[in-house]
């Protein structure tokens, strides 16, 4: 049976609880939860903790965690910024730990709009050994949580590393496989000007991640399959070909669409349940 996932960054109208609400409600098992506003903007901790436990419990939900965007990536160039978001991101591979998630999604490298001078002909090779770097400091963390950190490939427009899996993957083969892994991101992909399915053939049997969402190929979307130029029968049989056995995990947006976030992640179990018969 394929896992399908739903990202509570679908629901950015509302809180936590009430994601997780809908989200079971319409039948998902599997959920991917936010950290940050609206929904984990810190890891929770003590009796926080223990409540949320019970709350993904009595739901029958099982959760995998994307940690915090923005400015939270292995690869900040400047040392301080490298260092604040490596206890960021160890804060919340320990929750990931504690609520059970096999696996807690990073971005490698920030977005040029964070970045000061971001066109500088150095950045590359700074950035690049900053996501070494920061990797090195996190491999005891997650080996010591049971947490698999997923470096996600990303859509910006620029010459920084590690955007692709051709570069991810080269990466992720210098580390321990139960402790550092892949996520292809389709949108991402077509952004960039590549084929999701290359992409997931590319990550091999170091992919334990998938974000599943439409695009025109423009900017980042996170359209509903089926409503841009994604090849999704090609995609998926590109997951069974690598054997994938991770979340399929849907990160859509609603907003600018008619339907509600309710509706819309109800429409989305139609093409799960759809895909379950044909590649499941």
């Amino acid at each position: 049976m394929i896992k399908f996932s739903y990202a509570t960054s679908g629901f950015a109208d509302r809180n936590l609880e009430s994601a997780l609400d809908i989200i079971s409600a319409v039948g998902f098992k599997y959920v991917e939860i936010l950290g940050q506003k609206p929904h984990l903007d810190s890891p929770l901790t003590g009796q926080a903790l223990q409540q949320f436990r019970m709350q993904l419990r009595s739901r029958g939900l099982n959760a995998s965690v994307h940690a915090p965007l923005t400015t939270n990536v292995l690869g900040a160039p400047e040392k301080q910024w490298r260092r604040e978001k490596v206890k960021v991101l160890e804060a919340y591979l320990r929750f990931s730990g504690e609520i059970e998630a096999e696996e807690m999604v990073v971005h490698p490298v920030p977005n040029p709009v964070f970045v000061p001078n971001s066109d500088s002909p150095e950045l590359s090779k700074k950035i690049g050994d900053a996501v070494r770097r920061s990797l090195d400091d996190l491999i005891r963390v997650s080996e010591s949580t049971g947490v698999r950190i997923l470096l996600e490939n990303l859509p910006y427009k620029c010459n920084y590393p590690f955007l692709e899996m051709k570069q991810l993957r080269k990466l992720v083969d210098s580390y321990p496989s139960d402790a550092v892994g892949l996520l292809v991101d389709t949108g991402h992909a077509v952004v960039r000007g590549l084929d999701p399915a290359s992409e997931i053939r590319i990550a091999g049997d170091r992919l334990h991640g998938v974000h599943l969402h439409d695009s025109d190929g423009i900017e980042d979307r996170h359209w509903l399959p089926g409503e841009g130029i994604i090849d999704w029968d090609e995609t998926c049989r590109s997951l069974v070909e690598v054997n994938y056995n991770g979340p399929w995990i849907f990160e859509l947006d609603s907003e600018n669409r008619a339907e509600t976030p309710e509706e819309l992640c109800q429409h989305t179990l139609t093409i799960a349940n759809r895909w379950q018969i044909l590649f499941g």
